[in-house]
């Protein structure tokens, strides 16, 4: 598509009136393509070791343990994770045959997971930096790679960690999607589309019907970041063709012949409801196979309507993942010093560079030259955000901002595609220099403009220097210690082999031991199987022998985990002497513990221990549906 940026014609080999001729360029050897692409592929690693030291900073929890344990499964031939109720993104067909591949390389360990959330985030800046390149070639080319990278560098420790190198979400989402306008920018040239144009390049509306029902099928957000955004932007083209032909004078031929001149998109409108279709179709198989069963997606509109308190999330969720956040004080497990304040708000920049780019395509929205790969990166954003802030995903805290994951790469793409060119050959790049820095340049026109790039280059690649260094600062932060390892070899050592527990302790523990410790959730409210990420298979009385509850007192969001008390007394009617000898439950404490003061007169401090198994000489397992048919019955406690 043209470029509308100031100076674009200069760089598309129109005449600057103050430059004096030159001979033309000499086409890029082989030798400079290839040396180009060895330094993209060592960026690539470079990014990776330090995303991989990053995600390492942030201890994993059962969601990564989860995903590790399904993408075995996976690996063991279970391909349609027939028995598993998943969570409401399966990531089917994306992440985790990515982290099936990983397991059967590193082993099932906490650590894969790591290496898988490195890999995916280096992937989304790779492929970012190739949509931002476009078509440009040189520096220009550099330049747009160089502000997309510089703009998703490097998440803060903490709250951006966690959203983009750490969890499996959404932000590995942005991969499949990025690729499909990739396919769109790089295999169908700009311009007016005819029939035979159309049957010459059929495959392309093909490709990228497969890669949205790819995408789709793995993550139902596609639909609102990549299918409605597709459909919504080929409606404007076409609209603002037929319009624009009207207009000319050409009437209702003109229009004809508008619509006529976007038969491309038409097409891509087409293939963005094949990919819909495909996903449903695949649904369909997987479901008469046997496959797994996805939880709903939780999505509802908030009735508080306190949306403002939710964009003030959404802000600070941003801020994060640019690395932009300078407020201290937010997160006292990674405090933030004064070096750390001022590369935040240095970073600024890039959150500012972000806007600009939004809104340079935002004006030509509706122009009919206006650059179809931006305008899909706008729509996407526009559309995650909206649909993110009026809803009660947003009524949490910064760290649920993983909702909204792909802004980021979108953004930065977006910065690259509408403000790259213009760092080497916009206005800033034609200011004129004095009469002796032409001297001194050597007295030629040439030499001169040489200078000013270089003049403006110089304080970009000083900010570029100073975000790696803040990149690599962040990436020696020392790793966070294996969650619960000693609770894991506490419980070995006391022969606690299977037993039941809350989510956020259950996987880690049962992945980080080899499954020698294997626990499986319960629900809190009456000790039911927890039918996210699990299979029933865990619960089966008939497979398995569960002989302990582990519950958790430790202070924290991933943490916390206590059973009703009903259960818990129904549990010591049904186990208690005489049946059985004095002392059952057998109870292990564990662990540093902290004093919490007493409920009732005199207010003492207490001593309150973060872990406490308990033993039973039974099968729990056999106990769950007792439990349940209990506390369904009045006046007891309902299940839920």
């Amino acid at each position: 598509m043209p470029n509308t940026a100031p100076g674009a014609q200069r760089l598309a080999g129109g005449v600057d009136e103050d430059a004096s001729p030159q001979a033309p360029a000499r086409p890029a050897t082989r030798a400079w393509r290839w040396a180009a692409v060895a330094v993209f592929l060592l960026v690539v690693v470079v990014l990776f070791d330090a995303y991989l030291h990053l995600s390492g900073t942030y201890a994993e929890n059962s969601d990564e343990a989860n995903i590790l344990l399904m993408a075995n499964d996976m690996l063991h031939g279970n391909v349609t994770l027939s028995g598993w109720n998943v969570s409401d993104v399966p990531f089917i067909t994306t992440e985790l045959p990515q982290i099936a591949v990983l397991v059967g390389i590193f082993g099932l360990r906490l650590g894969t997971a790591h290496i898988a959330a490195a890999m995916t985030y280096t992937l989304v800046v790779a492929v970012g930096m190739l949509l931002a390149k476009g078509r440009a070639r040189g520096w220009p080319a550099v330049a747009r790679m160089a502000l997309a990278l510089a703009i998703m560098l490097a998440p803060q420790p903490g709250v951006g960690i966690f959203v983009v190198i750490f969890s499996v979400g959404h932000i590995g989402t942005a991969v499949p999607v990025m690729l499909t306008w990739l396919v769109i920018d790089r295999l169908w040239p700009p311009g007016r589309t005819t029939v035979a144009d159309l049957r010459r390049r059929w495959y392309v509306p093909v490709i990228v019907a497969l890669l949205l029902g790819w995408a789709l099928m793995a993550d139902p957000l596609v639909l609102v970041i990549a299918v409605l955004p597709l459909l919504a932007v080929c409606l404007i083209r076409v609209v603002s063709s037929a319009v624009g032909g009207a207009r000319r004078g050409g009437g209702l031929r003109g229009l004809r012949q508008g619509i006529a001149d976007r038969l491309f998109e038409v097409s891509l409108a087409v293939a963005a409801g094949i990919g819909y279709v495909i996903v449903l179709i695949g649904r369909g198989v997987l479901s008469s196979a046997g496959g797994y069963h996805q939880q709903p997606v939780l999505y509802a509109l908030d009735a508080t309507r306190t949306w403002f308190w939710h964009s003030r999330v959404v802000v600070h969720g941003l801020l994060e993942m640019f690395g932009a956040y300078f407020v201290p004080g937010q997160d006292p497990q990674y405090p933030m010093t004064h070096l750390d304040q001022a590369i935040a708000l240095t970073r600024l920049v890039t959150v500012v560079l972000a806007v600009w780019g939004a809104c340079a395509i935002a004006r030509r929205m509706f122009f009919r030259d206006a650059d179809f790969v931006s305008q899909l990166l706008l729509a996407g954003i526009i559309a995650n955000i909206f649909a993110y802030i009026p809803s009660t995903f947003a009524a949490h805290t910064a760290l649920n901002t993983r909702e909204i994951a792909p802004v980021l790469p979108f953004a930065a793409v977006l910065a690259g595609r509408m403000l790259g060119d213009r760092l080497v050959s916009g206005p800033l790049a034609s200011v004129r220099l004095p009469r002796f820095a032409r001297s001194w340049a050597g007295g030629g026109a040439a030499s001169a403009h040489s200078l000013r790039v270089r003049l403006i280059a110089i304080p970009l690649v000083a900010l570029f220097g100073w975000y790696s260094y803040g990149l690599f600062r962040q990436a020696n932060t020392p790793p966070a210690p294996e969650p619960l390892a000693k609770l894991a070899t506490f419980l070995e050592n006391n022969h606690l082999h299977y037993g039941l527990g809350g989510y956020w302790e259950a996987s880690v523990l049962t992945v980080e031991t080899g499954g020698t410790v294997t626990v499986r959730a319960v629900t809190p409210a009456c000790m039911q199987p927890y039918k996210w990420e699990s299979k029933p298979s865990w619960y089966d009385a008939k497979l398995n022998s569960a002989n302990f509850l582990l519950l958790s007192q430790e202070p924290g969001y991933f943490t916390q985990f206590a059973v009703n008390g009903v259960a818990l007394q129904l549990l010591n009617n049904w186990y208690g002497p005489p049946a059985y000898p004095a002392g059952w439950p057998h109870y292990y404490k564990f662990g540093g513990y902290y004093w919490a003061p007493a409920s009732k007169p005199p207010h003492e401090l207490v001593k309150i221990y973060y872990y406490t198994a308990r033993e039973y000489p039974g099968n729990l397992l056999t106990q769950l549906s007792r439990i349940a048919k209990v506390m369904n019955n009045p006046p007891t406690v309902a299940c839920s």
